[in-house]
């Protein structure tokens, strides 16, 4: 079972990178509101999504950042937990079906979320109204959440299965 361990180390470094980057997220919000938001305002002001102009736009677009990679780094913690509780233990319980789902779930919400959240800011700090639905960036990730509460459901039928099987047995 390498790939299994190959797999959580994977999460295991995702998560701790996450970790990482939301401290420094966190750090530039931070020094934004207490010490000098014009620097900061000089990093980000060439942002890929939008321009950020005002300190408005800044600590919005900060705070939310921090939101959102708060969910995705819970994401990845429920990821972790799952990974070493597939390997440890036995298969079809109950925690790994609620996991499963739960995962999906919080990856189509924060997904979707997210490309609101785009459309909005464009459209209050760049003030132009623009949807674009990348395939990759959106319907794959969507589809991938969607998967797992497909695998929660295949989950459940094989624990109700090993359940009847040993009551026969």
């Amino acid at each position: 079972m390498k790939s299994s361990e190959w797999l959580k180390n994977i999460f295991s470094v995702a998560y701790y990178l996450m970790i990482i980057g939301w401290i420094l997220l966190l750090g530039f919000l931070l020094y934004a509101i207490f010490i000098s938001p014009g620097d900061i305002l000089e990093i980000f002001r060439d942002a890929e999504e939008f321009e950020i102009k005002s300190k408005n736009a800044l600590y919005t677009s900060l705070a939310y950042e921090l939101l959102s990679s708060g969910v995705w780094i819970f994401i990845l913690y429920l990821f972790k937990k799952l990974m070493q509780d597939l390997m440890a233990g036995p298969l079809f319980t109950k925690l790994q079906i609620a996991s499963f789902k739960l995962i999906g779930q919080l990856i189509i919400f924060i997904t979707i979320v997210d490309a609101l959240s785009i459309f909005v800011f464009k459209a209050i700090f760049a003030g132009r109204m623009e949807i674009n639905f990348d395939l990759f960036d959106f319907w794959f990730v969507i589809g991938i959440g969607l998967f797992l509460i497909f695998l929660s459901k295949i989950f459940n039928q094989a624990r109700i299965m090993k359940e009847e099987n040993e009551l026969t047995v």
